[in-house]
């Protein structure tokens, strides 16, 4: 049985390449300065800063200038332009006064506020932001809002990013029916899958189908030929543990998939497989069937996500020599930490405990008292 961060060195060497759909396929490139001039940051008069620091303090306005209109120029330092944010800075002037600080009369700007001022003050200088051809967004990039901005702002209509991964979950197991259906006693509904696939969704991956498969070698085998060749990663919800109806493993084997490992020295998780089809280029990913087991082992292995940490409201003690996989409830600190809750979970199949929940953090293997205030790597079930 491996431990937790050779799995995860397995995974990432071995996964065939894996990033979500909406992933930055090249780099982006500043097609010109920015901003491509020197930018009016407030509405006020622009004028000569030598002129201002000789002692001038009343200006003859010689024109506006709005934003959206070509640069002028101050052909009288003693003179002065009304600018608009987002105007470019008129030629021979250098010093920004807004018009809180003025008043105007008859054509007269007059500066009543003194204040300590500076060249260039309130002005967004050219290049300042970047230069023409310096990358901008190295690839790969998760695209969110303000990156598909930028790439806007600077003429990319069309942006390449990673093709969509076809990803598949299956379900396995007799005692599972629809969740539309009532289930008899012995039964319960459907909802690992729908789980996994909501979270791959909202961390970017889209191209996902569902799928379930009785307890039956056969059915499995013949599933799994059909599928393979279609599909990047294959993700099967349990199955997967010691019991005399968990088929998996074995079928992965007898059809060639190569083991890379199965079982790590956590808790909730233990039975993880993980697995490739070489011929096919398919990654097979085999999920404890308890919820809580699953959901932690996609996103502790499979949800790419910035590391981040969080401290322990209250001491924490875990006897087991497992990395423990803790759920939390997150507050967000007036210091600027992140503020961990233990939740308390009954056991890998308590489901509903996970309702509060906003991720989990890992308690080393190494450790079995984690003191309140100590702070340890937090998975967030949405990436912040």
């Amino acid at each position: 049985m491996i431990n937790v961060e050779e799995a995860s060195i397995l995974i990432k060497e071995h996964m065939q390449k894996w990033e979500a759909s909406a992933s930055l396929k090249e780099n982006l490139y500043a097609d010109r300065d920015y901003p491509p001039f020197n930018r009016v940051m407030m509405d006020g008069i622009a004028v000569s800063f030598d002129t201002y620091e000789k002692g001038q303090r009343e200006f003859i306005i010689m024109g506006v200038c709005p934003a959206g209109s070509p640069s002028r120029k101050l052909a009288d330092p003693v003179t002065c332009f009304e600018v608009m944010t987002g105007a470019p800075l008129p030629h021979q002037t250098d010093l920004i006064i807004q018009y809180e600080h003025l008043i105007i009369e008859e054509g007269v700007a007059k500066i009543i506020l003194e204040v300590p001022r500076s060249r260039f003050e309130s002005v967004h200088m050219a290049g300042s932001d970047c230069k023409k051809g310096e990358v901008v967004l190295s690839a790969p990039a998760f695209m969110h809002g303000p990156h598909v901005g930028i790439a806007a702002s600077m003429g990319y209509d069309q942006i390449k990013t990673e093709k969509s991964h076809k990803i598949m979950i299956i379900s396995t197991g007799d005692e599972l029916v629809e969740v539309d259906q009532k289930p008899l006693e012995h039964q319960i509904r459907r909802s690992n899958v729908y789980a996994l696939k909501k979270s791959l969704e909202i961390n970017g991956f889209e191209n996902i189908t569902l799928a379930h498969l009785n307890d039956d070698p056969k059915e499995i085998a013949d599933h799994y030929q059909k599928t393979v060749n279609n599909y990047d990663i294959l993700i099967y919800s349990g199955g997967v543990s010691k019991g005399k109806f968990d088929y998996l493993p074995k079928v992965w084997s007898d059809l060639g998939v190569k083991k890379y490992f199965h079982e790590v020295s956590q808790r909730p998780g233990k039975p993880l497989w993980f697995g490739v089809d070489e011929k096919n280029k398919t990654s097979v990913l085999g999920l404890p069937g308890n919820p809580v087991s699953s959901l932690v082992c996609l996103h502790r292995y499979i949800i790419p996500g910035r590391r981040m940490y969080a401290r322990l409201s209250e001491e924490v003690i875990f006897t087991k020599h497992l990395t423990f996989f803790l759920p939390v409830k997150i507050f967000f600190m007036k210091d600027g930490f992140l503020q961990a809750e233990p939740l308390k979970i009954k056991n890998s199949g308590d489901f509903t405990s996970l309702a509060h929940s906003d991720g989990f953090i890992e308690l080393p293997k190494e450790q079995s008292v984690f003191k309140k205030g100590e702070s340890f790597v937090f998975y967030p079930w949405r990436n912040f």
